[in-house]
């Protein structure tokens, strides 16, 4: 006989079925963190400990990298089910058998020359966004009279920062411009939000996991970023239709602000209310730019 799967009516039930990959996601990963942070100390190398404590913020960057991709294994097979909304999948193959013949499609497909122009679009959008937000946070915060990490709390956000940053520009590209962004992505719009919108419009979809997008960072000066950045993922990968369109938007903001962080003379001209309305103002022609391209591929996007 068929399973039959009982309809989810009450709040309970649809929250329970949206956040349970979530739940999952978050307990494998603090698994793993937590067995590696045993092990690695722990290896019959000599001076392991000693290195470990020498190197224990870049150690626990790679951690947190390693045990997301780790964590996102689990939820590989709920994302391919979730995110493949068009074409289907062979079920002869192998999981990441799947996930490569996904990623492929999404890739490619008809009028793969427009679908090229609207993907550069989300790139130069994740710049335009991520430059627009950190200058509005940085106005907001010189407003109420004290730096960012002042007015926004954040010991936390300090302790954030001090870890992302202390490892290589080469591997804070991979962790937090390449592995944090496919991760986040799968998580968050892949799963999470393909599942909100089962049950709630586009505009609840887009806020609610936003709003979970900001909270996972743990810290109020990230929540607010993550929240405001999470909004304009989801649009850019509601109008795309294309699970591409929002990583790489994703990873175009994460490696751009990793680069120029530490620019502050070359950043501090940019930070007045003009710049602010440029870089907004030029983020919303691009995020039309890419309804544009992808309208035309595939009307049935809106």
């Amino acid at each position: 006989m068929a399973k039959i799967i009982p309809k989810r009516t009450t709040l309970l039930q649809k929250l329970a079925y949206i956040l349970k990959p979530f739940v999952v996601y978050m307990v494998v990963k603090t698994v793993i963190m937590f067995l590696l942070a045993v092990v690695i100390p722990s290896l019959p190398i000599a001076g392991i400990a000693e290195w470990v404590e020498h190197n224990s913020q870049q150690l626990s960057a790679v951690v947190n990298g390693v045990a997301s991709m780790a964590a996102a294994g689990f939820l590989l097979n709920v994302f391919l089910v979730e995110a493949s909304t068009t074409g289907e999948i062979d079920i002869d193959q192998s999981i990441p058998g799947q996930f490569v013949s996904f990623v492929k499609t999404d890739l490619t497909g008809a009028r793969t020359v427009r679908k090229a122009v609207g993907l550069v679009l989300c790139v130069l959008l994740g710049i335009t966004a991520s430059l627009a937000l950190n200058i509005l946070v940085e106005l907001a915060s010189a407003a109420m009279g004290g730096s960012k990490t002042q007015i926004l709390d954040s010991e936390k956000y300090e302790v954030v920062e001090s870890i992302q940053y202390s490892v290589p520009v080469w591997l804070g590209i991979v962790l937090y411009g390449i592995i944090s962004p496919i991760v986040e992505e799968m998580v968050f719009r892949g799963v999470l939000y393909s599942r909100i919108k089962k049950f709630y419009s586009v505009t609840k979809a887009v806020v609610f996991s936003a709003l979970l997008f900001g909270a996972f960072h743990a810290n109020l000066p990230q929540f607010l970023y993550g929240a405001a950045m999470g909004v304009l993922i989801a649009l850019c990968y509601e109008y795309a239709g294309c699970f591409a369109a929002p990583v790489l938007m994703h990873m175009s903001a994460n490696i751009f602000i990793f680069l120029i962080s530490g620019l502050t003379a070359w950043t501090a001209f940019l930070i007045t209310p003009v710049w602010f309305v440029f870089f907004a103002a030029l983020s919303a022609g691009l995020l039309w730019g890419i309804v544009q391209c992808f309208y035309a591929i595939s009307p049935s996007v809106q």
